[in-house]
């Protein structure tokens, strides 16, 4: 959980480890590091472009709410999980 709270401050952008594109509805990231690629689509797709433009990770989950007409609260807890896991795989870094 604490992980969690961390990720919800500041800003993150994509890591200068990866390369990605954005093909039809989806976001296929390479990991030039280690060639693991990954996949978005929907709204981990959004949120991944809202992160390579430098939006504040608390400001995401208000963005994808309007966006997807979802509950924010909901969204905040899957960004920040979302976030967890992209951080592990380092596919993004503090900004």
């Amino acid at each position: 959980m604490a992980e969690k709270a961390t990720l919800s401050k500041g800003t993150w952008k994509h890591s200068r480890r990866i390369a990605w594109r954005k093909v039809g509805d989806e976001a296929i990231i390479l990991d030039v590091e280690t060639a693991v690629y990954f996949s978005l689509s929907g709204a981990g797709l959004r949120m991944w472009e809202l992160l390579g433009e430098g939006r504040a990770a608390a400001e995401i989950a208000g963005v994808l709410a309007e966006e997807f007409d979802a509950d924010e609260d909901e969204l905040a807890e899957d960004c920040a999980e979302l976030a967890a896991k992209l951080q592990k795989e380092r596919l993004i870094e503090r900004a």
